[in-house]
């Protein structure tokens, strides 16, 4: 998807979470928008849970504030199935296209 980026994307991190930047999404509005689906996700860095200003991780990672607000943090679990992680990734997309008023 056009105007995403895989926080830390080839470096070494944990194998259940990845972290996305959506331009021009606000992360908390999609993390609403999500949470009304059904699904858990978060914002920023897990080191940065329930702070109100950009993450300082993704900020030391060369984000700016503005990407820093836009991501998003997905963790998977034991019993997470790839059913669930293709409904997650499905609802993302639309979610995004939605929120960026592209038609899908």
């Amino acid at each position: 998807m056009s105007g995403t980026i895989i926080n830390s994307a080839g470096a070494p991190r944990l194998p259940n979470t990845s972290n996305f930047a959506f331009a021009g999404v606000g992360g908390e509005l999609l993390v609403i928008h999500l949470d009304l689906l059904g699904i858990a996700v978060s914002t920023g860095a897990a080191c940065a849970t329930g702070d109100r200003e950009p993450s300082h991780v993704l900020i030391a990672m060369g984000r700016t504030p503005d990407e820093a607000r836009t991501t998003l943090r997905v963790s998977l679990g034991r019993t997470t199935t790839r059913e669930d992680v293709d409904r997650v990734a499905e609802a993302i997309a639309a979610s995004v296209a939605r929120m960026r008023g592209v038609p899908r």
